[in-house]
C-alpha cells in the first residue's frame, strides 16, 4: 500500500445532517499514511514523499504500534491546541539534523488518525467505516502523539458551526458503512469554513502536497 491508495473527499458548499453519516473536524496539516512493516517505518505524504526523517517523534510512536497502515493528518498545534500550518511547513523545510531534533521539542508534531487500511498484515479496507474507526481507537489507545479523530453522528450543521466559531478549516462528512476505496469518492464530503477557504491557497503551495 502507498499514497496511490488514498481515499479522497469530494466537496460541498454547505453542511448537512443525514442519517447514516458521521462528521469529523478537518485538520490543517499534511495528509499522511503512517506505516509500519516490520522494522520499516514510513510517513508517506499525498504525493508519496516520505516525511519520516523530518518528524522523528512520530516515527517513534509508529514504532510502538503493530504492523499497520493508518490514514490521518500530520499537524503542529499552537498554544491553544489548534493546528498551525506555518509551524508545520517550517518543520518540513528544515534540513539540518540538529535543527530537526530541536524542533521535536519546540514544535512537536502529532497525527490525527481518521482511518485504517491495514492492521497486523490484514487488509481492512473492505470493512465498514465505523468498524475501522473502532480498530483505530483500539490500536492507538496508548499512543502519545498519534490520536484517533473524534466524530459525531448526523449533526453536521452543529459541528460545522463549532468549527466556524473556532476558525478551524472545516468538517468532513462520511458515510458510516462505506468501505475504503482509492480515489475521489462521494462517500467522503469535505465542507470548508470561511477560514478553511483562506487556508486552501497556503496548502496548495506546501512542498509535500
Amino acid at each position: 500500500m502507498d499514497h496511490r491508495d488514498l481515499m479522497l473527499a469530494s466537496s460541498a458548499a454547505k453542511p448537512f445532517e443525514r442519517a447514516g453519516w458521521i462528521f469529523e473536524l478537518k485538520y490543517d496539516g499534511f495528509r499522511v499514511l503512517a506505516m509500519r512493516s516490520g522494522m520499516e517505518m514510513r510517513l508517506l505524504s499525498r504525493r508519496g514523499n516520505d516525511l519520516a526523517r523530518w518528524f522523528p517523534e512520530i516515527v517513534a510512536c509508529v514504532r510502538e504500534l503493530p504492523n499497520v497502515v493508518l490514514d490521518g493528518e500530520l499537524v503542529v498545534l499552537d498554544e491553544k491546541g489548534k493546528p498551525e500550518f506555518e509551524r508545520l511547513s517550517r518543520r518540513a523545510r528544515t534540513r539540518n539534523p540538529i535543527s530537526i531534533e530541536a524542533a521535536t521539542r519546540s514544535d512537536p508534531a502529532a497525527v490525527f488518525a481518521f482511518d485504517l487500511l491495514s492492521l497486523r498484515g490484514k487488509d481492512v479496507r473492505g470493512l465498514p467505516l465505523l468498524k475501522r474507526k473502532e480498530l483505530v481507537a483500539d490500536v492507538l489507545r496508548n499512543s502519545q502523539r498519534i490520536r484517533p479523530v473524534q466524530y459525531v453522528g448526523e449533526q453536521g450543521q452543529r459541528l460545522y458551526d463549532a468549527a466556524s466559531a473556532l476558525e478551524l478549516e472545516g468538517i468532513v462528512a462520511k458515510r458510516a458503512d462505506a468501505p475504503y476505496k482509492a480515489g475521489r469518492s462521494k462517500d467522503w464530503i469535505k465542507i470548508c469554513t470561511a477560514t478553511g477557504r483562506e487556508m486552501q491557497h497556503r496548502r496548495s503551495e506546501a512542498w509535500d502536497q
